[in-house]
């Protein structure tokens, strides 16, 4: 298992493409953290990757 990070632009033009593809990587696997950054407007999320 290995710790992943991805970070979502909530400005970004694709954002629909974007949630339904995170959505996609997330389902089954366990999310350990989010974090919203206000200044950058973004989300941080951490989840844990099955192999």
């Amino acid at each position: 298992m290995k710790i992943k990070t991805v970070y979502l632009d909530l400005v970004d033009d694709y954002f629909d493409d974007a949630i339904e593809a995170l959505f996609e990587k997330l389902v089954g696997n366990t999310v350990l953290s989010s974090f919203y950054d206000d200044d950058k407007e973004q989300i941080e999320i951490q989840y844990l990757e099955k192999d």
